[in-house]
């Protein structure tokens, strides 16, 4: 499979070769679908063209269309445009974005949905009635960005610039599993994915008799979507009988959940791609540091449906809490079938995994010698030229302290600012403008928890069978983290150098766009963009324009993904839905989750389509 993944990547090459040639008689990227995928009305559109809206979900269900476009917004806080600035520009690099895919294993054992129905925001997203289309939400995001190769403002001769690669800013996987990863790569590289996990191949599995009697076929959705796997409950949505205050009144697509786990061709990007870490890529539920008990239970076939006595949070998932609650009450513990594949990835292992395909494996091949040595093979962080002129710089926002109150939030540790110093000033020097890409964004930049112990994760000892610590999410770095650095000391060094232009960061689910001036002029731009997996679905284009006129021009164009604005209609079975529809259906669902409330994250105009005008530091 590797050979085949490499000659993928090669083909890659000969598409941008030709798509560069095509891009410089002036061919738009959006001009023609993709063989083997169906044009929807949302194929090859951004939303310049047309946006995607609904009713009020608070007034209930409310399936979607389509909408008016938005052109861009030109935002002067940095920089005055000057006239005449489309005749001259020039494209210095045009790529995209994609963020925050969170790909669950929705049938884990080591999900805790119930955590959803506690007050607060820290659990209220344990549970997305949305997340079996999450995969293939993904899938369609990747059409559209391959349909949008060549960008979609042109250059002051008429061509539009080729597209020359893809970052991902972290939160890929849901619940750090391996099964979850790899699924990851392969939306990415293309081939066949399976989302579907469990096994029925108990051989040397410690499950018993007792606990594996009477489980669903792996083959078919074993969850809390599905009243028929316990028992009938408002607090999630099943499609085969939609039930309760808050989903009696949703659509029924019978056999929903079941078609969501069959296999799919992914198409793959067809530029390069680049990832980092988000908080849910190296911690259990993005909160906890890893540890065996919970690794035991993700890999196992008992599954808590509520709190075990005396446990809060993720502490209900452990061999001892799920036996407790099984003595308590049987009824809250589901039968799911077990697969090893669930077992926990550390960081050195996510590296691994996306060494595949790609020649420089995902951008991890660039990660410094001396920084991966002393780290132990631990750190992350990596920076690269992808043209003259230019450097990005990929940062591992995470807190590995995994402290359940503050990690999901993130920070720097001292050797990676330390690092980061040293790549800003030569950047510097080298007159190369600077786009640094991070999961958490300024704001959200405060843990507090060191990575070691006592207070945060827990230390390294012995591997287990999994070719990680017998404690997955254990401090492999033997170098301390503090003194930690967090939003205000990132945003000063980023100010202090005003060759960087912007920063694009994910995590908080949401569009905006902030500037960050300096009090002498210039400054840098903070790009935010929405989760795939949360409303709006959406990702986005970024490209940086030299207008040769003393300033830069960033333009952010954000894309609806591939599929068709409106859902079947209720009613609908679903076992003939193919990929697209599933992840329209995904996409209605999330505008009318109740946990969310679509305005909150949608952002104004002036955080979605972009103009960001900024002084060229150049000059």
């Amino acid at each position: 499979m590797r050979a085949v993944l490499r000659t993928v990547g090669s083909l890659r090459l000969c598409h941008l070769g030709l798509l560069a040639a095509a891009a410089l008689l002036g061919t738009a990227g959006s001009a023609a679908a993709h063989e083997g995928t169906t044009a929807h009305d949302t194929s090859a559109k951004s939303t310049l063209e047309q946006t995607i809206t609904g009713d009020d979900p608070s007034q209930g269900f409310s399936f979607l269309r389509l909408g008016p476009g938005e052109t861009y917004v030109v935002r002067s806080e940095l920089a005055k445009p000057k006239r005449g600035r489309e005749a001259r520009r020039r494209s210095l690099s045009y790529f995209g974005q994609l963020t925050d895919f969170q790909i669950p294993d929705e049938e884990s054992p080591a999900r805790v949905e119930f955590l959803d129905d506690l007050p607060g925001e820290m659990t209220g997203s344990a549970s997305r009635p949305q997340e079996a289309m999450v995969a293939h939400s993904v899938e369609a995001s990747i059409r559209q960005l391959n349909h949008f190769l060549a960008s979609t403002v042109p250059q002051g001769n008429g061509t539009r610039a080729p597209m020359d690669l893809t970052v991902m800013t972290g939160d890929l996987a849901d619940n750090m599993q391996r099964n979850e990863t790899e699924w990851v790569l392969r939306l990415l590289e293309g081939g066949t994915l399976d989302p579907g996990s469990g096994t029925r191949d108990l051989s040397g599995h410690p499950c018993t008799d007792r606990a594996t009697r009477d489980i669903d076929d792996p083959s078919r959705y074993t969850g809390v979507q599905d009243y028929d796997d316990y028992y009938k409950t408002s607090s999630y949505y099943d499609p085969n009988k939609p039930f309760g205050s808050s989903f009696g009144a949703w659509p029924k697509w019978a056999g929903l959940m079941d078609r969501a786990q069959g296999p799919f061709q992914a198409e793959g990007l067809k530029v390069p791609s680049y990832a980092l870490f988000g908080n849910h890529d190296s911690l259990v539920q993005g909160n906890e540091d890893a540890i065996a008990a919970y690794e035991k239970v993700a890999t196992g076939c008992l599954k808590p449906l509520a709190p075990a006595p005396g446990q809060e949070l993720l502490g209900n998932i452990t061999p001892a809490a799920i036996e407790a609650l099984l003595a308590t009450d049987p009824s809250k513990v589901m039968r799911v079938p077990p697969d090893e594949r669930r077992q926990f990835v550390d960081k050195r292992q996510f590296m691994e995994i996306f060494r595949s395909g790609q020649s420089d494996q995902h951008g991890f091949a660039f990660v410094d010698q001396a920084e991966r040595q002393a780290s132990n093979g631990a750190a992350s962080y990596y920076a690269w030229s992808p043209k003259p002129g230019l450097r990005f710089i990929s940062l591992d926002t995470v807190s590995d302290g995994g402290n359940t109150a503050d990690v999901s939030d993130g920070n720097l540790d001292n050797p990676q600012f330390q690092w980061l110093k040293g790549e800003l000033a030569r950047a510097q020097n080298n007159g190369e403008l600077v786009v640094a890409f991070g999961h958490h964004a300024i704001g959200s930049l405060s843990a507090k928890t060191p990575d070691e112990p006592p207070l945060g994760a827990s230390p390294c000892t012995a591997n287990d069978e999994h070719g990680h610590d017998v404690n997955p999410g254990c401090d492999r770095d033997p170098r301390p983290s503090t003194p930690l650095h967090h939003g205000d000391d990132l945003k000063q060094l980023f100010l202090s150098h005003p060759n960087v232009i912007s920063y694009v960061a994910g995590h908080s689910h949401e569009n905006r766009v902030q500037s960050f001036a300096r009090a002498d002029g210039g400054g840098f731009w903070e790009i935010k963009s929405p989760a795939i997996a949360d409303w709006p679905p959406q990702h986005r284009l970024i490209e940086v324009m030299d207008n040769r006129d003393g300033t830069l021009s960033i333009f952010g164009t954000m894309l609806d993904h591939d599929s068709p604005s409106r859902a079947p209609a209720s009613g609908t079975v679903a076992d003939s839905f193919d990929p697209s529809t599933l992840a329209s259906v995904g996409r209605t669902i999330t505008w009318n989750d109740p946990d969310q409330s679509p305005d909150a994250q949608d952002g104004d105009r002036r955080d979605r389509n972009v103009e960001l005008l900024i002084r060229d530091p150049r000059k």
